[in-house]
């Protein structure tokens, strides 16, 4: 017992205000306001006063920690304005996931800003009327403002570069060594995969289901026609409403390599062509290669099975392997393609 009252006492010299106006009646204030806030039945008044008590809290620990300075590395650096900006945007992002307040990607954002703006703000107007600081403060100012700018502009640059990989996965399964901001640390860890294999695998079961088995007149005007069954896939595909937004940059070709003699059997070379940002211009394209070939009826009278052959097909797994596209040469109003 008379330890806990020798810490409380402790606790209330470090907070007993030397006078009116200080940093220790601010913390006092934001206790008595999130006191007030526990025992009132009103939400409005509940809410206000909480943000009250974080406001106090917020002036009173940037007050407090004013003159402090750290040196980390030769650099003196406040500690307070970047405790006091980190806590004004916990308070904009307090209730994000309920109210829509401000979202924690933009809190850490702005964060070095408001933080810079701390620092700066009571140099420029001390006592409320404006001063231009001496030229050594000026230049110290100006350092620290360029220095948060820089810091938020990485930060944005993280959190957009997480919206690319969300919404355009396949840019994991590209090269970075020579990018000059992203950089592999696991050397080990296999590569994602693009995402065109998934649609090859998915085209390939629509052949599956329009083909196989089917009389081979069906299979015959189905590669005479496969341009626009390729285009009603890739449609189909783009507009899915579970789709992502890369399925916009990927593209479908097919290709039925001429014959030599034989009519029973075709092949058939898919392509996934994907147009979107590489580390190469012009994309790439992966391939899948499929035979369909007539074969007799096995359910039939085998002397009518020749007679009404049905449709066989076989298709290789994807091949991951890249196949880079040149870009064409620079005219005017000409775009790329697989040749």
């Amino acid at each position: 017992m008379e330890t806990l009252k020798s810490i409380l006492q402790e606790i209330w010299n470090q907070l007993k205000p030397p006078q009116a106006f200080s940093w220790q009646t601010s913390i006092l204030l934001s206790v008595f306001s999130w006191c007030l806030s526990f025992l009132t039945e009103t939400e409005v008044v509940e809410e206000f006063l909480a943000w009250m008590g974080w406001f106090f809290l917020t002036f009173g620990i940037a007050w407090g920690l004013w003159n402090t300075k750290l040196n980390i590395f030769g650099w003196h650096i406040r500690p307070s304005p970047w405790i006091a900006g980190a806590m004004v945007c916990l308070l904009l992002f307090r209730g994000a996931e309920e109210n829509e307040a401000l979202p924690f990607p933009l809190a850490l954002t702005i964060w070095p800003l408001v933080s810079a703006a701390i620092a700066i703000l009571p140099r420029l107007f001390p006592y409320f009327s404006f001063k231009l600081p001496d030229p050594p403060l000026r230049q110290e100012l100006m350092i620290l403002f360029l220095v948060s700018l820089l810091m938020s502009c990485w930060f944005r640059f993280h959190f957009l570069v997480q919206d690319w990989i969300a919404e355009y996965p396949t840019i994991l399964a590209d090269d970075f060594s020579k990018s000059g901001f992203i950089i592999r640390f696991d050397m080990n860890e296999v590569p994602s995969e693009p995402a065109g294999i998934e649609h090859l695998d998915a085209l390939n079961e629509r052949l599956e289901t329009e083909l196989e088995g089917q009389p081979w007149q069906v299979a015959e005007r189905w590669l005479i026609e496969r341009d626009d069954n390729i285009q009603e896939f890739e449609n189909s595909s783009r507009f899915n409403p579970n789709g992502r937004q890369e399925d916009l940059f990927w593209r479908f070709q097919s290709q039925v390599p001429p014959q030599q003699s034989r009519t029973d059997e075709y092949t058939l070379n898919l392509r996934a062509v994907w147009n979107g940002p590489s580390s190469r211009p012009g994309g790439y394209f992966l391939e899948r290669s499929c035979v369909v070939r007539q074969a007799a009826d096995q359910g039939v009278d085998p002397q009518t099975a020749l007679a009404s052959p049905i449709t066989f097909l076989e298709c290789d797994p994807t091949d991951k392997t890249k196949r880079w596209i040149s870009p064409p040469p620079t005219t005017t109003n000409t775009t790329g393609g697989v040749g």
